[in-house]
């Protein structure tokens, strides 16, 4: 059974247009936030040890973005993530925002995992690896 991480974000000001809609960029970095906590609260791995400790980051190598409805001020916004693929030092990540049930923006994100001193891909550590295993959607 696939497990998935979710977690709320909370639509503030910062995130909207003049008109209290969610600007549409503001998604991209909601999403990575997710990623971030993600990392952080799942993985064990937060992005301080992975960066600044570890000298490794996951640059984005391509992200797909769905826009299916319009997210509002003060929404709460359900974000759902799963691993679509995993291979030794890529992951393809899909998190789906919803808001009372209705699909708000979906993306698909497909990360690398590089050496920031040998700019290259190289594995995700063991145990990073063997962790992101538990969030691997069967479809």
């Amino acid at each position: 059974m696939t497990t998935a991480f979710i977690v709320h974000k909370k639509v503030r000001f910062q995130h909207c247009d003049p008109g209290g809609i969610v600007f549409t960029p503001q998604y991209f970095n909601l999403f990575v936030e997710v990623v971030e906590d993600w990392f952080d609260i799942s993985l064990n791995y937060s992005f301080a040890k992975m960066v600044v400790t570890s000298q490794f980051g996951i640059p984005a190598m391509r992200i797909e973005a769905r826009f299916h409805n319009p997210s509002y001020l003060e929404d709460n916004l359900e974000m759902k993530l799963v691993v679509k693929r995993l291979t030794e030092s890529t992951a393809l990540v899909e998190i789906v925002s919803s808001c009372a049930g209705e699909k708000r923006c979906s993306m698909e994100l497909l990360y690398g995992y590089a050496s920031l001193a040998e700019k290259r891909l190289t594995h995700w550590p063991t145990d990073v690896y063997e962790r992101m295993q538990g969030y691997l959607s069967v479809s």
